[in-house]
Formats: C-alpha cells, sequence, structure tokens
C-alpha cells in the first residue's frame, strides 16, 4: 500500500499550477506587451486603421476629381480646336496689320510702286510674284524682287532697262534667268526711299 502513495504524490505536484500572478514577480516581455496592446495599444490601433481608412476615402475622392477633370479636358479641347480657324484668321490680320505699319513707317510708298511696276511692265511680260523687304528696320533700305515669264527676250531687257532708269529703284539687276519654253527670270533691286535716289 506504501508503494502506490509514494509514485502518486510527484504527480500531484505536477498537476499544481499557480494561475496567478503576483504583482511582486517581475513579468515578462511577452507579458507586458501583452498587456500594453490590451490597455493603450488598442487606441494606436484605431487611430491607425481611421487614418487608414481616411486616406482610401480621400484617394477615392482623387481619382474621382481626375476623370472629372479629364472629361472637362475633352470637352475643352474640341472647344479650343473649333475656335482653330479663327485664331489663324487673327494672327493672319495680326501680321499683315504689322506689314502695313512697318511699310509705312519706312517711308515706303507701296502703291506709287505698284503702279509703276505695272506701267513699265510690257504687254508680253507676266509677273508671277512680286515682294518687298524692308528688313523689319527703318534705316535699312528696303528691296524688292520681281519673278515673271515672257516670250521676248527684248521685251526683258527693255523692261531692265526701264526699272533702272527709273528714281524710285537702285541696284537693278537681273539675278536668275532661264530658258525653258517661256524664259523665266527674276529682278531684284532697292526701293529709294523718301528724299531721293541713292548712290
Amino acid at each position: 500500500m506504501t508503494a502506490p502513495t509514494q509514485q502518486s504524490a510527484p504527480i500531484k505536484n505536477l498537476l499544481k499550477t499557480n494561475l496567478l500572478i503576483r504583482s511582486s514577480d517581475r513579468l515578462k516581455f511577452h507579458t507586458r506587451l501583452i498587456k500594453w496592446l490590451l490597455s493603450s495599444g488598442r487606441y494606436i490601433v484605431i487611430i491607425v486603421e481611421m487614418i487608414v481608412i481616411g486616406a482610401f476615402v480621400y484617394r477615392y475622392k482623387l481619382d474621382a476629381d481626375l476623370v472629372s477633370l479629364q472629361e472637362d479636358i475633352v470637352q475643352q479641347s474640341a472647344y479650343v480646336q473649333s475656335l482653330k480657324r479663327d485664331e489663324d484668321l487673327i494672327r493672319l490680320t495680326q501680321f499683315q496689320l504689322s506689314s502695313i505699319k512697318t511699310a509705312r513707317d519706312a517711308d515706303l510708298d507701296v502703291a506709287t510702286f505698284l503702279s509703276t511696276v505695272a506701267t513699265l511692265t510690257p504687254k508680253n511680260i507676266k509677273l508671277t510674284t512680286l515682294s518687298i523687304n524692308n528688313g523689319g528696320d527703318i534705316k535699312t533700305t528696303p528691296t524688292f524682287s520681281l519673278n515673271g515669264t515672257t516670250t521676248s527676250n527684248d521685251q526683258l531687257s527693255l523692261f531692265l532697262k526701264t526699272l533702272q532708269k527709273d528714281p524710285q529703284f537702285a541696284n537693278v539687276t537681273l539675278s536668275n534667268l532661264s530658258f525653258e519654253g517661256l524664259t523665266t527670270f527674276t529682278i531684284t533691286g532697292e526701293l529709294v526711299k523718301k528724299g531721293g535716289k541713292t548712290s
């Protein structure tokens, strides 16, 4: 009878467990961590979750704003494209007005120049282009260029000499000449400003 009693004593000692922790005992790290998480840590977790949810809602709002802006851009771009022809017309008008103002500032009498060229041009000569360049500066001597075709070289020679003798023009030269069926030519020179012929 004594032997079984001695064997059951160690089993009883093994089953004894103290579930209460005395305040005097030092708590282990993981125990203190769990205790902190269950007390102060839960508030931090709640705050972090609220920040995450707020960021998600703000991101959703930003996406909605982006889609709205893209739709507005598409609508406005169509409107801007519809105004392109008007803008081109306005730019062309501004350029023409600027050219007229520059010509006036350079003391060029364009109407007289055109009238003189028309009067001096023989019947067998057809002018295709006529350009005037004042260099964009009042001090610069304005130049002109005449491109045309003719069936008579004599008429071209007469036209060139007539331009050279006219007091409105200076340094008139035949700068280009080609013979391909018709005689194609380019005459260049300088326009004399008010005040006399240049040397």
